[in-house]
């Protein structure tokens, strides 16, 4: 774990999560906070949105900030300037197996696809435009990665098992978990976003809020969490902030970067 005491002395890129971080309890962007990316960006600033959102349900907020670059679906899609550079996911078998455990234990399930999200049940969380509705009866399309409503660790185990390289993670904010293939995260994205922009880690700044931020914020030069954060997402961060309802990211971009 990385643990740095001071913001990063130059700063070339900043990444915002959505849920949680940037959009307060009502799903909305304070004007606030949009004046101090608008105030990035005129310093030469490279603004980045890094959500498990796919690219549909999270379009309403990109078409507002316009980020450069977007990483979706929680690492597995990455585009830069509206150009793919990388993508990962499940094959239609793959995403097959996954959807059969969720529904031979009636469980809530959602699938992320290239343009749409399907899911089985009307869940006030995930009732976003981009969500389209199925008992998944039949359902073969790849897909970038499957949540599973759930709290048990096992049953996650056996799930990710029944696909090769396939990992799991828990949500922090709805008892849900992740399916996705191994290796593809926030973190990993950002590594091909290196490679493809040349700019450093150290000149990064990633704000976020769940678990699935955990690995951007150790890989950024500067990794800030928000105060609704579970405490252990708040270790692996070298600043905690106040919460997604406040005007915080306002504060800590106009006091330290700009």
């Amino acid at each position: 774990m990385s643990k740095k005491n001071n913001p990063t002395k130059k700063t070339s890129l900043i990444l915002f999560d959505l849920d949680g971080t940037l959009l307060d309890s009502h799903k909305r962007i304070s004007d606030r906070n949009m004046e101090a990316i608008a105030e990035c960006r005129r310093h030469d600033i490279i603004i980045g949105v890094a959500t498990a959102r796919n690219e549909a349900t999270c379009s309403r907020f990109t078409d507002i900030i316009k980020p450069e670059l977007v990483i979706s679906n929680s690492g597995a899609l990455v585009r830069v300037n509206g150009r793919v550079i990388y993508q990962r996911g499940f094959t239609a078998v793959e995403t097959a197996a996954l959807i059969g455990a969720g529904l031979a234990q009636r469980r809530g399930i959602t699938v992320d696809c290239a343009d749409v999200t399907f899911s089985n049940r009307h869940i006030p969380f995930f009732n976003e435009p981009g969500m389209e509705y199925t008992d998944f009866s039949g359902f073969s399309l790849d897909s970038f990665k499957v949540c599973i409503e759930g709290t048990e660790t096992e049953f996650a185990k056996r799930t990710a098992a029944l696909v090769e390289n396939c990992s799991w993670l828990a949500f922090s904010d709805c008892e849900w978990f992740k399916f996705s293939k191994a290796g593809v995260s926030k973190g990993d994205a950002l590594r091909h976003v290196v490679k493809h922009t040349g700019i450093p880690t150290e000149e990064m700044i990633a704000f976020g809020d769940d678990f699935l931020d955990i690995e951007m914020l150790d890989i950024c030069g500067t990794g800030i969490a928000m105060s609704n954060s579970p405490e252990e997402v708040k270790l692996h961060a070298d600043i905690t902030i106040g919460n997604n309802d406040s005007d915080a990211i306002a504060d800590f971009l106009y006091g330290c970067v700009l």
